[in-house]
């Protein structure tokens, strides 16, 4: 495969990511750390169930970074008093 696609697989799956985690952070207003968790659970899923490594690197990486990224970005928007997120 070319490092073209490699790339945009890697930013596909950090894009989605970070959506999916930040409308989960919205739903659950309480624990701000559920996205993170989730993506950790998924990301651990991907490494026992797959066999290449370098598909694991390349699904896992995005999704912890953009679980983190989604979190950070609610509790700072919690932060300012933007009042639809918090």
């Amino acid at each position: 495969m070319s490092a073209a696609l490699y790339i945009f697989v890697f930013l596909l799956f950090l894009i989605a990511s970070f959506g999916v985690g930040f409308i989960i952070n919205m739903l659950i207003k309480g624990k701000p750390w559920s996205s993170t968790v989730i993506a950790v659970g998924l990301s651990i899923y991907f490494l026992i169930s797959m066999e290449v490594l370098v598909f694991k690197l390349l699904l896992v990486t995005p999704i912890i970074i953009g679980g983190v990224v989604a979190t950070y970005t609610i509790r700072t928007l919690q932060a300012r008093g933007f009042k639809m997120f918090g």
